[in-house]
């Protein structure tokens, strides 16, 4: 049997030191564990080097190709772009092998596109985030449906995202869902690290944790509404933000709690564990969510977790299984068209700190999921088997 050469196309993304930058991670990781595969990640606009620079790091190949800052502004210059991408990357593939080509954003379309016709290789697409009107208004030039109808096999990371696709028109039997996955070792090392007093944060209290980017997608808002109120009936709480992003209209909406919360900004993986180990519950209040990689790290962490009820956390959670869900609402000014219902956020993340026995049960069935469905290994044997069906035409 050929070896396969797959092919990750790796972006310039605020994204990318989160959930998507996570799965590139755990994926290449994993299939580079493979006897058959050999894996190339293309960073194209990051740009840690001025020239073009190949490394390799894990037995894995990765291409930096700087591109210009700013935008490009027309069909015509992005193919050029991709063209000349194509032409240095090609010459450090091996040939006579199966080439898959991975997308991972609709706005990579172009590379992928030129890659495929230079490499004759196929090409699978990944969706993460649904794809909004306004991302469409900054040159994409109409590549979503041109991704759906061009991509040999189109991956969502829940059921809900498959949903979502074939209500687009999107042709249901070239979609396959596959759930993230993640090591779960990360999670079974216990660190001599006192996360507590390494980032100044009070022996005494009860710590409700957040993790992940700060952005209006992340009902931060709602949350903060949640634990003015909760701290008249608790005082001894304290909300760790532990990520980074826009902080303006958030502190805003601390200032009558501020006594209660801290700020850790981006903080090493390392900690973040050991962090998931000391914090009493964890709390995902988002207005959309697919396969959360934060959920996923909370629930392998067997962190008790209060969580929206929507979306692909409704697929990761069972509502008082292995965490609480909070009713959403209808909510039509805020972008997103629904929010979690404040008051049951409060009442439930007030019964979960308070509830030492639910805590348990919640910890304990968390960790039987994760280890059960959403691993590394899980999910790069779904991927191997969808490409291998993809590749079969081809011997």
């Amino acid at each position: 049997m050929k070896k396969i050469n797959w092919i990750i196309l790796k972006s310039k993304d605020r994204g990318i030191d989160y959930g998507v930058g996570t799965f590139i991670k755990q994926l290449s990781s994993g299939l580079a564990s493979q006897d058959n595969i050999d894996v190339f990640i293309l960073e194209a606009g990051i740009t840690k080097n001025k020239s073009f620079f190949l490394r390799q790091e894990n037995g894995i190949t990765i291409l930096e190709v700087p591109t210009p800052d700013g935008i490009i502004d027309t069909k015509r210059n992005q193919e050029k772009l991709s063209r000349n991408i194509s032409r240095i990357v090609t010459q450090y593939i091996p040939k006579n092998r199966w080439n898959i080509i991975h997308m991972n954003y609709i706005f990579q379309y172009f590379i992928a596109m030129s890659l495929k016709k230079t490499l004759n290789g196929r090409i699978i697409f990944t969706q993460h985030v649904f794809v909004t009107s306004l991302k469409l208004q900054k040159n994409f030039f109409n590549t979503e449906f041109e991704t759906y109808k061009r991509a040999d096999q189109i991956i969502t990371v829940t059921q809900h995202g498959k949903k979502h696709l074939t209500k687009k028109g999107v042709d249901a039997k070239k979609i396959k869902c596959i759930y993230n996955g993640i090591d779960p070792e990360k999670f079974s090392k216990f660190s001599n690290v006192n996360i507590k007093s390494k980032y100044g944060l009070p022996k005494h209290e009860k710590l409700i944790l957040y993790s992940g980017r700060i952005d209006n997608i992340k009902g931060l808002n709602y949350l903060c509404q949640a634990i003015q109120s909760l701290v008249n009936d608790i005082p001894d709480i304290r909300l760790v933000i532990a990520g980074d992003g826009d902080y303006n209209s958030l502190i805003k909406s601390t200032r009558n709690f501020s006594a209660h919360i801290s700020f850790l900004g981006f903080i090493p993986f390392e900690d973040l564990v050991v962090l998931y180990q000391e914090a009493d519950i964890g709390v995902i209040p988002s207005l959309e969510e697919h396969c959360s990689y934060v959920a996923l790290e909370m629930l392998h962490s067997g962190l008790p977790v209060v969580a929206s009820n929507l979306g692909g956390l409704k697929e990761i959670f069972i509502n008082e299984e292995n965490a609480l869900l909070v009713e959403t609402i209808m909510n039509k000014t805020n972008g997103y068209g629904v929010a979690p219902k404040v008051e049951n956020l409060r009442n439930k993340i007030n019964i979960l700190l308070t509830t030492k026995t639910l805590q348990i049960k919640l910890s304990r069935n968390a960790k039987t999921r994760a280890n059960s469905i959403f691993t590394t290994n899980n999910m790069v044997k779904e991927y191997i088997l969808a490409i291998n069906n993809l590749l079969i035409n081809d011997k």
